[in-house]
């Protein structure tokens, strides 16, 4: 581990019960106690926690306290079983104002051989983990955190192995998630002292329970009332239900047809290689409105990879960004296009909350998702929503889960991605070694009387859509172009299908003509383009981060050299006095700016005269910067100095 206050380090453990273990230190603005009320709950600061009850409590030596915990935990996917650990915690204080917080399974004897498996879960074993905080006098405190785990793997198929035993897995997953909770809320607590109103706390709110719904449905436990009807292995569509009255009361949906239909749910997962997750979900996002509906023809779409249906909403509103998170959370409006059959399951409302996480590079054990649930104004805050959507996990390559006896150091890593969501260049060797689990779940309220009939039509629908997108999996790997895997790598493809998406949501049209399914065609539209289109980001100054060969051209520079031309010199006509180290007033208004006929400077002081510009905001990921494009169409060469 690198020295300081935030190093994050993680090592495996080559012990032959199969442990694997992590550790992260970093310092919070938060006292001890406060800490260590937050990291007890681990439901509040990891998603992957499903519940946790403190079942007995009783006081130990130096004020301390012993408590029977039972903790269960989500499986990301379909194609494993949930977890649960049966633990004793210790805490106390130390005489110097420490606290800390130690807890590990109960040992053979301790009675938890006489506690029984629940359905669904697979019991794992918690080793020597917890944290040690120690005040600071100037106030704050240094947190370290220890995790060491046996999630008793051995009956896992090889592919999805590497989830639970690479102690990198470990750390991205559940180790750094905490100090990175922490840090968030020592930020949100800071502002609201500031601020009567921080939009930012009811929007994690709905994050969490887009996400809390979704792990639901991927999981379909017993004891919430989900029963199997059609289920021939974990590598095929599952079909399972909720009938009433034990399905929940669902926000979102009529008012009249809550109380007396069920919920049925499909899922499957799959395995990939080679298709790098933020790229896929990137393309399901253009896609999931037409699959979603029940009644799309998705059968004629398998011998056609290529002409993937794409179907747009007729509105999209962009929420503030989830506070340091990858995550973007949206209201879509959606046009119904045929009316409902009989027999044919409820549809979700026009409105759908949609959030889109991690769309751009993850590591390894993480994972993108793009989930979305119908919402109405009359959602109680207490009510859960039914989500549907997609998650991709990345799985790592083969040569990474080989190496995880090996001290990894992953300060950089991590850090890096907490800070600047870019992606790191890759090789295309390195992307073709990849492999990922994709899951997929729909939920859909049904009534009783056509229960039958629409879980065969759903498994049917949702098996189509899985063999697209395998196919497309396939026609995405074939085709990733070399120009994205070499110097420019993945980083190209997404910013790319960001500023495309994002001129279609502010402008309201297609920058490109290309309309096809693969990758490649998309960048080599873009790229040909014959307007110049150039990528600016303030990380506060302003830096050009991409162009197209019409703007590589325009300004008589390469993309090595891009990055150190000056927005100030190339617009810089000498009469105006324009303040380009701020970002474009445009970016938080209108999110759009026309700009008439001018000129401007290449990188060798060149005039270039141009009849229109556009600039609009660019929406990414990256919290710590702005980003805008801009197209200049028809432009010249100069004839005369200016």
């Amino acid at each position: 581990m690198k020295p300081g206050p935030d190093s994050i380090g993680a090592f495996a453990l080559t012990r032959l019960c199969g442990g694997v273990a992590a550790q992260a230190c970093g310092f919070v603005d938060l006292e001890p106690f406060k800490v260590g009320e937050i990291v007890k709950n681990r439901p509040l600061w990891l998603q992957d926690c499903r519940r946790l009850d403190i079942l007995a409590s009783f006081t130990a030596d130096r004020g301390g306290s012993v408590e029977l915990v039972h903790t269960q935990m989500y499986s990301p996917t379909t194609l494993d079983a949930a977890r649960d650990f049966w633990t004793l915690r210790y805490t106390c204080c130390m005489e110097d104002g420490s606290l800390v917080i130690c807890e590990r399974s109960l040992a053979a004897g301790q009675g938890v051989q006489e506690i029984p498996v629940m359905a669904g879960f697979v019991r794992a074993e918690m080793l020597s983990s917890g944290f040690f905080i120690r005040p600071y006098e100037q106030g704050g405190a240094m947190v370290i955190v220890v995790d060491d785990m046996n999630f008793k793997s051995g009956s896992l198929l090889e592919g999805i192995r590497p989830l639970y035993t690479t102690s990198m897995t470990l750390a991205r997953r559940m180790t750094y998630k905490v100090l990175c909770h922490l840090r968030n809320f020592a930020k949100e607590k800071a502002e609201a002292s500031l601020a009567t109103n921080n939009p930012t706390v009811p929007l994690r709110g709905f994050s969490n329970r887009l996400i809390r719904g979704f792990n639901d449905a991927v999981n379909c436990f017993p004891d919430e009332g989900w029963i199997s009807i059609i289920n021939d292995g974990p590598s095929t569509v599952s079909i399972f239900i909720n009938p009433p009255p034990n399905g929940k009361q669902i926000g979102g949906t009529e008012s009249g047809t809550r109380g007396r239909n069920g919920i049925i749910c499909a899922k499957a997962s799959l395995l990939l290689q080679g298709v790098p997750p933020p790229l896929l979900i990137h393309f399901l996002r253009e896609r999931w409105i037409a699959w979603a509906d029940i009644g799309a023809d998705v059968e004629s779409v398998r011998a056609s990879p290529n002409e993937l249906p794409k179907k747009k909403p007729s509105s999209v509103q962009v929420l503030q960004p989830i506070v340091g998170q990858d995550e973007v959370l949206e209201v879509v409006r959606v046009q119904k296009t045929r009316p409902l059959r009989v027999d044919e399951v409820f549809q979700p409302d026009n409105v759908l909350l949609q959030l889109c996480s991690s769309m751009d590079e993850i590591g390894t054990g993480e994972y993108s998702q793009l989930i979305f649930a119908p919402i109405d104004a009359s959602v109680p805050d207490d009510v859960p929503l039914l989500p549907s959507g997609f998650r991709v996990m990345n799985l790592g390559s083969v040569k990474e889960n080989s190496a995880s006896s090996q001290t990894l150091d992953l300060a950089s890593s991590l850090e890096d991605q907490s800070t600047n969501n870019t992606i790191p260049m890759r090789s295309s060797r390195g992307i073709q070694d990849q492999s990922s689990i994709l899951t997929i779940a729909f939920q859909y309220m049904y009534k009783a009387e056509s229960r039958d009939v629409l879980a065969l039509n759903l498994q049917r629908h949702v098996q189509a859509l899985v063999d697209v997108l395998q196919q497309a999996a396939i026609s995405l790997r074939l085709h990733l172009p070399t120009t994205m895997t070499g110097q420019c790598g993945l980083e190209a493809l997404v910013l790319v299908q960001q500023i495309t998406n994002s001129y279609r949501t502010y402008i309201g049209q297609e920058l490109l003509p290309y309309r096809n399914g693969n990758a490649e065609g998309l960048f080599r539209s873009f790229w040909n383009l014959k307007d110049s289109v150039v990528c600016c980001a303030w990380k506060p100054m302003p830096e050009f981060i991409f162009a197209n060969q019409a703007a590589l051209d325009m300004l008589e520079t390469n993309l090595s050299a891009l990055r150190g031309l000056s927005l100030e010199k190339m617009f810089n006509d000498g009469c105006r006095k324009t303040d380009y180290s701020q970002p474009p007033p445009f970016i938080q208004k209108e999110g759009f700016a026309c700009l008439p006929a001018g000129i401007c400077l290449t990188s060798t002081g060149r005039p270039v005269s141009f009849e229109r510009a556009t600039g609009w905001k660019v929406i990414t990921s990256d919290q710590n910067s702005s980003v805008a494009a801009f197209m200049f169409c028809n432009w010249s060469f100069a004839s005369v100095p200016i």
